[in-house]
């Protein structure tokens, strides 16, 4: 894996690449207050035969820090600019909480960018609309998480600060992700752990539906970081995309 930085959409934005240029691609794009830290496991299950691009949205991570929060629109904008700098069109768009938010914007905006998606753990529930029974679900999903997991987490959200992190909440909390993603026309499989409280089954089903082409998986003995405990079962999910 080679950490480094490019220029897209006006920011600077930290990436990792690994694997093979010019191999089957996938970028990768993490949830709110997060960085790409918590996809290295993925990162790695892909790399052997892929091309993988992980990156930091502009004010998380290691990336540039705008003077005010984007919404996701923005950063929709942001990864569909990086995709065509790296000239990684036709990439599978890989989606965690958040960033399935952000996936399936560039999707929606950008029919053709890419080959597809993979929404794992996506967010908001549209039965938990409010910002207190999030956290409570964020919470009680820490209970099924790993050390090292809520460590990661930890960290980056004190990275990110409570004033990037509490600006970033209304612009997540207002996207209609159900609304929005009946407009992607490109394959979509739509992924939660086992125990996430955060993508219950009914939710996860419920927004698979309302894509136009959909399949739903569910990965064992996980919880909403399914990516990081289960690598490589989220790996050939990510795989069967393009199948």
């Amino acid at each position: 894996m080679t950490p480094g930085t490019t220029s897209a959409g006006g920011y600077r934005l930290a990436i990792t690449q690994a694997g093979t240029p010019g191999a089957p691609a996938f970028v990768l794009v993490h949830g709110i207050g997060m960085s790409s830290r918590y996809f290295r496991p993925l990162v790695e299950a892909l790399q052997d035969d892929s091309h993988v691009v992980a990156l930091d949205l502009p004010g998380f991570g290691a990336s540039e820090r705008p003077r005010r929060a984007l919404g996701i629109g923005e950063h929709a904008d942001v990864v569909a600019a990086l995709i065509e700098r790296l000239d990684l069109s036709g990439a599978v768009l890989v989606g965690h909480s958040m960033g399935c938010q952000v996936v399936t914007e560039v999707l929606a905006r950008r029919p053709g960018l890419a080959a597809g998606a993979v929404l794992i753990g996506p967010v908001v529930d549209d039965d938990a609309r409010s910002t207190a029974r999030q956290a409570l679900r964020l919470l009680r999903d820490g209970r099924h998480e790993p050390l090292r997991v809520n460590a990661t987490i930890t960290g980056d959200y004190v990275r990110a600060g409570p004033r990037r992190y509490a600006a970033t909440v209304p612009h997540m909390m207002g996207y209609r992700i159900h609304e929005r993603i009946q407009h992607v026309t490109e394959p979509v499989v739509v992924v939660r752990g086992e125990h996430d409280p955060i993508a219950p089954t009914g939710w996860v089903q419920r927004l698979a539906a309302a894509a136009p082409r959909s399949a739903v998986a569910e990965v064992p003995d996980a919880g909403h970081v399914a990516m990081y405990t289960r690598p490589e079962l989220v790996s050939r999910l990510c795989h069967g995309v393009t199948c």
